[in-house]
């Protein structure tokens, strides 16, 4: 699967780029000129969009792309920063959450938070 980002301009140029791929995912709202550009180039079977662009993709070019046969699938994209800053404090679970701050370099305010939701998820 290719994945696009960017500006229209950008995913154009790569769209042109790429050749025949069968799945596709794009983090941009399929306008008229991208569906076109698909159609001349890539001739994809499935185009995954996140469900923020999917719903602001207009229904017309939706059914239009449908219709010859292109599967339109939404996904529900992974939003914030991973962290392991549960592991980190897990660690040093025995401790205060002041002496975890000053041993990890992470902000009190942070740790504090943290340190009391693994508390509580113990049993604690």
């Amino acid at each position: 699967m290719i994945k696009l980002y960017g500006k229209k301009e950008d995913i154009l140029k790569k769209i042109e780029e790429i050749g025949h791929v069968d799945e596709i995912y794009i983090n941009r709202e399929i306008d008229r000129d991208i569906a076109i550009a698909l159609l001349e180039y890539v001739e994809p079977k499935k185009i995954y969009l996140p469900e923020s662009k999917y719903k602001r993709t207009s229904k017309k070019i939706l059914k239009a792309l449908e219709g010859v046969g292109i599967e339109i699938i939404k996904i529900k994209p992974k939003t914030g920063r991973p962290t392991n800053i549960d592991k980190i404090i897990k660690k040093y679970i025995h401790l205060k959450p002041k002496e975890i701050a000053e041993k990890t370099g992470l902000n009190l305010k942070t740790v504090e938070y943290h340190y009391y939701k693994l508390r509580k998820n113990l049993g604690e």
